[in-house]
Formats: C-alpha cells, structure tokens, sequence
C-alpha cells in the first residue's frame, strides 16, 4: 500500500500509548505497525498487537514471554522480550516512533533511534 506511515510505540500498552493506539484505530489503513512494546501486560500487548497487525511486540520482563508466545501463536507476529529487545525495537526502519516509556528510561531505550527517525515524539510521565 502506498503512503502508510510505518509506526513504532514503545510504551504501547500504559496510557499514552493507548492514546496513541486508540488514534492509529481511527485511521487504520494510513498506518503499518512495526512493533509495539509493553512492560508487563502481555493480554493488552497481545490484544493490540494482533488487532493492529504489528510486525513485532516485545515485551520488556522476559518472565512473560512464553505467555505472549502463546496469545500470538499462528498471527504471523514477531515476539521478543527484554531490554535488548526493546532496544531493537526502536532501531527498525519506521516514520514515526512514539516512546510513552516513563521519564528516562523511555529516552535511554530508543536512543538508537533518534538520528534515524522522520518523525520522532516523546510523550513521558516522570515519576518524582
């Protein structure tokens, strides 16, 4: 298809990455998910995942993975764990990266990305 914007949300499944998400479901076929990260909600990630047809969802407390393996099996999804992960993640080929990761961890995890990005939005919430 030509024109999608190729979008990765890193923090996808905590508020501003529903936000986000609840944005990309009005306007479905403008977007391709590359990947969508979360911390410890593998029913969300894996419920977002499969119904926005992400290339990949990671999710960052390894403990989880068999878990998110199982919801996405026979979806075709790509599924990681980790912070490596995530890191990766951020790193794949895409026009826009939101990172709703709280405060500076958000910034530390997609560093990589940021000279490589189009379009690059941090919406972070820190935690005093």
């Amino acid at each position: 298809m030509v024109g999608l914007k190729r979008i990765i949300i890193l923090g996808a499944t905590g508020s501003i990455g529903q936000s986000t998400l609840d944005l990309i479901r009005r306007d479905r076929d403008a977007y391709q998910v590359v990947a969508l990260t979360g911390g410890r909600n593998v029913a969300k990630l894996a419920k977002n995942a499969s119904e926005l047809r992400a290339e990949l969802a990671v999710i960052e407390d390894a403990a989880c993975l068999p878990e998110l393996r199982d919801l996405l099996a026979g979806t075709g999804i790509e599924v990681a764990a980790g912070a490596a992960a995530i890191e990766e993640a951020a790193s794949r080929p895409a026009d826009w990266i939101m990172s709703a990761i709280v405060g500076a961890e958000g910034w530390r995890r997609a560093g990589a990305r940021w000279n490589r990005a189009r379009r690059w939005h941090s919406q972070t919430r820190n935690r005093w």
